[in-house]
């Protein structure tokens, strides 16, 4: 299934996009979903649910979602008389059941590996109606609460001013700590702006990491960019805004979006992709559920007044610039920014544009903005080089006017002479006798950092080769050596381009652009492939990386790993210049 998933992956991809639009334009009782979803101003909820994000993290079933789609196909060419699943998991025994009978395929499910239930919070709180889920979500604002007393800055209103929404992590602890303001995610812009003579405003999301910094002490950093806001620019944070007001609409929304919810109870059957005979309903109707009743509902109606009361607080904005990934919460400060007649708003991918995130993509019908509830897009997509470029024109969203040019702000480090490796081709094989070293790259979710550690671990007792290892831990990510003490390792939180000149191998998870930087210095590249979910790595389909899912692949590849015989340029994947003339063109005052 996977193999077959892959080989039809851009065809199954595009269907996948095409159902999700034609979802949002199904009519019940007279009316789009999208249209029940609209408040009155114009504005649907609809662009801000589950299912039209399309996260494949926030939405574990979309890679069940591709496999029935790939089942159907498989099943109408073979045509067999009878199906046997052996599966644990109800809802997709149910979906695939429903796919036979309306096939005309016998149907037999033995539950075989059925786990023990494991009690935990996590658990009892999954099993517990959406709604209720939704009402325990308020403790999320409870536990921000106490930001709102944070004081504001005064904005920048000159038309040397940039807006920029972002996220309040992945932050150079030291620098910050000294009053200078360093994001790894905007990389060498803050400095860029400096050198141009341009002011910034900053709004940042608050993501509480394992950084060492608590709360207090990131209220001080505030304080001290504040302080020099020339230099570093203004800074508040989003739930800065919070107040009884916004808290009592937010939860007025999540009542009306709950009734809405209740006239769209019998909503099961458009969940069938058109020309199709698999239903969808049996693995999405928990993103369904979340969206109009549980936590995920009260979220957006947060997002969407916190929004409107920064827009409204912060003076005329001519251009503004936000992290762009697609999610929902972009469409609820798109809105806002635009119901508040601000300037041109360009989306800035920081990463890589990965094929199988499908919240990167749209059907190019929801771009061309002729449905009666248009999705809030922003007027440009800034590209960081040609491999996003490609990879937006090869899902169909090359549109005229969308995308600008820009220089890759997290990897401008590259354009820096001596960057590449020196390392000869051929066998790697360590220095002066010593083990090889190995760097591992943590994935941001527990669950695929631990299993990575088991492929690890049980690699080393299977191979012939001495190695070490040197942990990365996602910026996210809050593991720690006890958390699998079987396996020994060396934290490490320093800067990807340090580590990687002290190591002989890589192994990468397949949710991080970091295994890229590692081949770009020349160093054997290893991803962890789980054959349960997508190939969620920048580096599919790139020449000279191995993807491994077993212990067994894993330790025949340590044994066997040689130094690609040619390394890739940088500018094959990013636009590199330290000069930044791109930006320059950007953000020129027209």
């Amino acid at each position: 299934m996977p193999r077959y998933l892959e080989a039809n992956a851009q065809r199954l991809r595009a269907a996948y996009l095409r159902f999700i639009h034609e979802l949002g334009e199904r009519r019940v009782s007279g009316k789009s979903i999208a249209g029940h979803l609209d408040f009155g101003d114009g504005f649907s909820f609809w662009w801000m649910t589950r299912l039209a994000e399309k996260s494949p993290f926030k939405s574990p079933r979309l890679y069940d979602c591709l496999r029935l789609m790939a089942l159907e196909e498989m099943l109408i060419e073979c045509r067999p008389s009878g199906l046997i699943l052996y599966c644990a998991e109800r809802d997709l025994s149910e979906a695939i059941g429903n796919l036979c009978n309306k096939l005309g395929v016998g149907f037999a499910r033995h539950p075989a590996g059925r786990e023990k239930g494991k009690w935990s919070l996590r658990a009892i709180y999954s099993s517990l109606p959406q709604v209720v889920q939704g009402l325990l979500s308020l403790r999320h604002l409870a536990s921000n609460w106490s930001l709102r007393n944070l004081e504001r800055p005064h904005w920048f209103s000159d038309q040397k001013a940039i807006f920029f929404c972002s996220y309040f992590f992945d932050l150079d602890v030291a620098a910050c700590g000294a009053g200078q303001f360093h994001s790894n995610q905007w990389g060498s812009m803050p400095d860029y702006l400096k050198q141009s003579g341009r002011h910034a405003n900053w709004i940042h999301h608050y993501l509480r990491s394992p950084d060492g910094a608590d709360d207090g002490t990131r209220a001080k950093w505030l304080n001290l960019f504040n302080r020099d806001a020339v230099n570093q620019g203004c800074h508040s944070l989003l739930e800065s805004y919070l107040s009884w007001g916004i808290a009592g609409r937010a939860l007025c929304k999540w009542f009306h979006l709950f009734a809405i919810s209740l006239r769209l109870r019998n909503v099961a059957g458009a969940f069938t992709p058109e020309g199709s005979a698999a239903s969808l309903w049996p693995l999405l109707r928990t993103d369904w559920w979340a969206s109009l009743r549980g936590p995920a509902a009260f979220g957006n109606c947060l997002w969407v007044e916190l929004f409107d009361a920064a827009f409204r607080d912060i003076p005329h904005q001519e251009t503004g610039l936000y992290l762009w990934e697609n999610q929902g919460w972009e469409c609820a400060m798109l809105n806002a920014w635009r119901r508040h007649a601000h300037g041109r708003i360009i989306g800035v991918p920081h990463a890589t544009v990965v094929f199988w995130h499908l919240n990167n993509f749209d059907d190019p019908r929801t771009l061309g903005l002729r449905t009666e509830y248009p999705k809030p897009l922003p007027d440009h997509l800034a590209v960081n080089g040609p491999m996003a470029r490609k990879a937006f024109a090869d899902a169909g969203g090359a549109l005229p006017g969308r995308f600008v040019d820009v220089e890759a702000l997290r990897f401008q480090y590259l354009a820096q002479p001596g960057t590449g490796s020196s390392r000869r081709n051929g066998l790697v094989v360590a220095d002066n006798g010593r083990q090889m070293k190995v760097l591992l790259l943590g994935d941001f979710t527990e669950r695929q950092t631990l299993k990575m550690f088991s492929c690890m671990d049980e690699a080393l007792r299977q191979c012939g080769t001495e190695v070490s290892i040197v942990f990365k831990p996602h910026p996210v990510s809050r593991i720690r050596q006890q958390d699998y003490p079987s396996l020994p390792f060396e934290m490490s939180r320093g800067a990807l381009a340090e580590v990687l000149q002290s190591c002989d191998l890589v192994f990468s998870s397949n949710t991080t652009s970091a295994g890229l930087e590692a081949l770009l210095a020349g160093l054997p590249v290893l991803v962890f492939l789980d054959d349960g979910d997508f190939n969620h790595s920048p580096l599919r389909g790139v020449e000279g990386v191995r993807f491994v899912g077993t212990p067994t692949d894993l330790a025949t590849a340590l044994d066997t790993a040689r130094h690609p015989t040619t390394v890739p340029a940088p500018h094959e994947f990013f636009w590199l210049d330290q000069g930044m003339p791109r930006w320059d063109r950007v953000l020129a005052t027209e």
